[in-house]
């Protein structure tokens, strides 16, 4: 177990240092442009795009995976022996942790002027898309617990579970849609979505360094 857990160490630190590398060495320039407003109607902020150069759309389902060497999808589990599985965790390239991910879906609170497609620090909610008892059905909406893991059993409508997607200037084993998440809380500043080994799993937390990110692609499943 304790050769595990140095493995999984090491696997974590070279994903992280490759993030720097993929940074140092990018050749995009992203560009934000203003959130619409009511005074110019003209000015809207980018589409994200999944990997196959489409826009993400509100209520369908993507892969969320790590791109770099060693990472792999986001998926859900139940680690705790709780009643409802609620840990968000990543695949990534070494036996215990293979897998194919979990679905996910983006949604909102209700309609807003970016219609169905989603759009780079728009507020969103992050829901996994998994066959459950109707016991567990409404706990699969992402939140940031008091530890800074990301879990569920948020609430769309709590403004306090929003999420938001940023475009990075990574480019990363030729894909070029690479993005990084933000956990956006009701009045507070966002902060960054990385990872880090917690009782030997790889799990999703919130990041205070701007650097310290997991950089994200996103797949139509």
């Amino acid at each position: 177990m304790k050769s595990i857990n140095i493995l999984s160490f090491l696997v974590l630190s070279s994903t992280l240092s490759l993030v720097a590398f993929a940074r140092s060495f990018s050749s995009e320039n992203p560009i934000v442009l203003p959130t619409t407003c009511h005074d110019d109607d003209n000015l809207v902020l980018p589409e994200v795009y999944d990997q196959d150069g489409n826009p993400l759309r509100i209520g369908e389902r993507y892969i969320i995976k790590n791109p770099l060497l060693g990472g792999g999808a986001v998926y859900l589990d139940n680690i705790g022996n709780l009643q409802c599985p609620n840990a968000v965790l990543q695949h990534m390239s070494i036996p215990q942790f293979l897998g194919k991910g979990t679905p996910v879906m983006f949604v909102r609170k209700s309609e807003s002027d970016y219609g169905d497609v989603v759009r780079v620090m728009t507020g969103v909610y992050i829901k996994f898309f998994v066959k459950t008892s109707r016991l567990c059905v409404d706990e699969t909406v992402w939140k940031v617990n008091h530890e800074q893991l990301v879990v569920t059993g948020g609430n769309v409508g709590n403004e306090n579970d929003i999420f938001k997607i940023k475009k990075t200037d990574l480019v990363i084993r030729g894909m070029k849609n690479v993005y990084k998440l933000l956990h956006c809380p009701s009045h507070l500043q966002c902060k960054n979505i990385g990872s880090n080994f917690k009782n030997g799993y790889p799990r999703l937390v919130t990041v205070h360094d701007d650097k310290d990110f997991i950089p994200f692609v996103f797949i139509k499943a």
